[in-house]
């Protein structure tokens, strides 16, 4: 009849409902990613994490999203050549941090070409052996940046799992001052750590408004260092893992640590020491009256959403903050999900996991009917 689809053939059929009971019934190998503003507690995490028998995530790399970005100068992936460039691009630019992977280049290039020509594929592939050099089942990365960019890491990794800590921006903030931050990366003022910070919370909210819950878990770093048990046992059940481990979860600071000294003094000096909440407060040693209260002003609605109370009412702020926070606000920077005036003309999801090989089972299913 006219106007009336015509019925989908049954392999479509067939091949949709088992992606669908895969989503339910298979979720042991699905990659977790870690991410928030910096300094809100990703490397915390990920040490509890990684100290799970069943994960392994390693340090902070810096290739997924950038070849994401690149996508297009990569192209088809199918093309020998093109997935040499890649490869060789990740393993050996010293830019991409691979080294933190700690596997060998030379057997990392090969099995990164041999992986299914995705870019996804790829890129999951030198994941994967990392956790295989570590004797564990499943892999996941860690990187602030990624909570920004939320719509890249569900392309490339369509099952992925994805875990966003929310820190009062007050201790963020005097945090990236401690560390000499603030005149690194913001001209010595807290205004663009605000706007970051307000970034990367407002961006984890709309991917808790707009995945599904078993794809997003969002933990508050002031809760994981007050109880890490209660909060370890709700991830591990959110990730599908066991809750056997959780006291070598919470104690990871008494297993060997592949953070190096002179990083763990300078940004970390509290990883080989038990969890504890003693220190949420410290940033007021830290942060001037008037940054305190400019924090509270600009951040005011979210810091009401989770219940972190102003300090500094009836401070003057200075007008120079107020400029250079609308500055650092319409400042445009790399965004790592599909530009508008792209379309990949090539798959990029990962073919890896039992669910990412039954999506690509179902598309191609789709596509021949």
């Amino acid at each position: 009849m006219s106007g009336v689809p015509a019925p989908l053939p049954a392999a479509v059929r067939r091949a949709r409902g088992l992606v669908a009971r895969a989503t339910v019934l298979r979720t042991e190998d699905r990659p977790v990613f870690v991410g928030a503003c910096p300094r809100s507690g990703t490397t915390l995490l990920r040490s509890m994490l990684h100290a799970h028998p069943s994960l392994a995530l390693p340090r902070e790399t810096h290739f997924v999203l950038e070849a994401y970005r690149r996508r297009g100068r990569f192209g088809d992936l199918r093309i020998p050549a093109r997935r040499a460039e890649l490869v060789e691009w990740i393993v050996r630019r010293p830019e991409s941090q691979f080294g933190r992977l700690e596997v060998d280049p030379d057997h990392a290039t090969a099995r990164l070409y041999a992986a299914p020509p995705t870019l996804g594929s790829v890129l999951g592939t030198a994941f994967q052996l990392f956790a295989e050099r570590h004797g564990k089942p499943r892999w996941g990365d860690k990187r602030p940046l990624y909570v920004e960019e939320l719509p890249a890491v569900f392309d490339l990794f369509p099952d992925a799992q994805f875990v966003s800590i929310v820190r009062d921006p007050r201790a963020v903030i005097a945090s990236m001052k401690k560390l000499g931050w603030l005149d690194d990366w913001y001209d010595g003022t807290v205004a663009g750590a605000v706007v970051r910070w307000m970034r990367s919370v407002t961006r984890g909210r709309r991917g808790l408004e707009r995945l599904r819950p078993d794809q997003i878990r969002e933990v508050r770093y002031e809760t994981l260092v007050g109880d890490p048990e209660s909060v370890l046992g709700d991830l591990c059940s959110f990730l599908k893992l066991s809750t056997e481990h959780l006291d070598r979860m919470v104690a990871f600071h008494r297993s060997e640590t592949d953070i190096p000294d002179t990083q763990r003094e300078r940004y970390h000096p509290r990883l080989d020491q038990p969890v504890t909440a003693t220190a949420i407060d410290s940033w007021t040693e830290v942060l001037e009256p008037e940054e305190s209260a400019f924090i509270e002003r600009k951040a005011a609605r979210l810091m009401e959403l989770y219940g972190y109370e102003p300090r500094a009412r009836g401070v003057t702020v200075p007008p120079h903050l107020e400029s250079r926070f609308r500055q650092f606000r319409e400042q445009r920077r790399p965004r790592g999900d599909r530009p508008a005036a792209m379309s990949d003309s090539y798959p990029v999801a990962a073919r890896l996991t039992t669910g990412q090989r039954r999506r690509y089972a179902v598309a191609r299913a789709v596509r021949r009917g």
